[in-house]
């Protein structure tokens, strides 16, 4: 399943879908990313130094290397200057939440941030949701095992990891596809960003279990082979969503795309998981000021041992901080995606051409 244009990769087809995830736009066009916008598509890059063309350029998508027929400007006519490779700040198409172009930093975290805020429903709402029961699952579990046995209450404490572990690749899903559809100006209800990830929720199980053994295994290997290994399959899960191959397709790509760029990509998703773990550290501090205000109504904070209270307002503690720091993390892993694949596979030329489309009403989703 492809949930977008040029999700594919290079030189492959784009997968039959079974028609919910919008029209499919197939592999991306022949072109670097990084090449002078004057260069036809689908021929190779003049050398460095070369003349440019007298003329205007023939191919590659139209409205992207040359003005449109009418001789208009438009988001997407290339930008103003002498030809060249993309200069940071330089006029790019904006359909969505961030402009077609690498990304900096910033751009990344501002467009997880816009993402939220034009998406409420489809990030939030499902987060909540879904975090709601995983919580109310999780407490219940506490609660019922406070003064069982040893063996129960190690039992006990597996079941919310794994619980946490199957919100994750759920909501990792979810925000592939919103996130995608908002990089080209389109929003998304929450019922329709689940439907797109339902039948592919098997093989997202799977392909979470691999990266977290290959972690793990890395972990038992040296505490760096972990962080290798992690970076390069970061990844996986928006190409597995947004691409429609296999999980084997899924983790080659994450590895094809990260390397190169291993110490970039580290850096920004360890930024964003400190962006997200401050915001849940407010909310740590807020539930244990609370639970500490009184051991008769939510027992002892410190030694673990809560009432029935207790839990309670420990578990809504968790379900705030998931549905704060989930979106942040997730959208940032997407929009890391998009620009990797922007720098090295010239995504940005077939997006635009795909919001071009979508604003003349041309293949829009049904």
């Amino acid at each position: 399943m492809t949930d977008g244009p040029g999700w594919a990769a290079p030189g492959t087809p784009s997968p039959a879908g079974d028609g919910s995830a919008g029209p499919s736009w197939g592999a991306p066009l022949p072109h670097d990313g990084w090449g002078r916008p004057d260069q036809p598509a689908g021929q190779p890059p003049a050398p460095l130094g070369a003349p440019p063309q007298d003329g205007p350029p023939q191919g590659g998508p139209p409205g992207w290397h040359g003005p449109s027929q009418g001789g208009s400007a438009g988001w997407h006519q290339p930008p103003p200057g002498p030809q060249g490779p993309w200069r940071w700040g330089a006029a790019a198409p904006r359909p969505g939440i961030i402009p077609l172009r690498p990304l900096a930093l910033g751009e990344i975290l501002d467009g997880t941030f816009a993402t939220i805020r034009a998406n409420p429903g489809a990030t939030i709402g499902v987060t909540l949701a879904s975090a709601a029961v995983v919580e109310t699952i999780s407490t219940v579990v506490a609660i019922s095992t406070e003064n069982a046995s040893t063996g129960v209450r190690a039992l006990g404490t597996l079941v919310p990891l794994a619980l946490d572990l199957i919100l994750g690749l759920f909501l990792s899903g979810v925000l592939s596809v919103v996130v995608s559809e908002a990089t080209l100006g389109s929003r998304i209800g929450p019922i329709e960003a689940v439907r797109r990830v339902a039948p592919r929720l098997g093989g997202l199980f799977a392909l979470t279990v691999i990266v977290t053994a290959a972690v793990a295994l890395g972990l038992v290997a040296l505490l760096v082979g972990a962080v290798v290994v992690g970076v390069y399959l970061g990844l996986a899960t928006p190409a597995y969503i947004l691409e429609g191959g296999g999980v084997r397709h899924a983790l080659r790509r994450s590895v094809a795309i990260v390397r190169g760029s291993w110490w970039r990509t580290l850096g920004i998703l360890v930024l964003a998981m400190l962006v997200a773990l401050m915001l849940s550290a407010v909310l740590a501090v807020v539930t244990a000021v609370i639970l500490g205000s009184s051991s008769e109504v939510f027992g002892d904070f410190l030694d673990g041992d809560l009432t029935v209270t207790g839990h309670i307002v420990q578990g809504i503690g968790n379900l705030l901080a998931t549905t704060i720091s989930t979106p942040i993390v997730s959208g940032t892993v997407v929009l890391l995606y998009i620009d990797l694949r922007i720098r090295r596979e010239g995504l940005d030329v077939t997006l635009a051409e795909a919001a071009r489309a979508r604003a003349a009403g041309v293949g829009t989703p049904g």
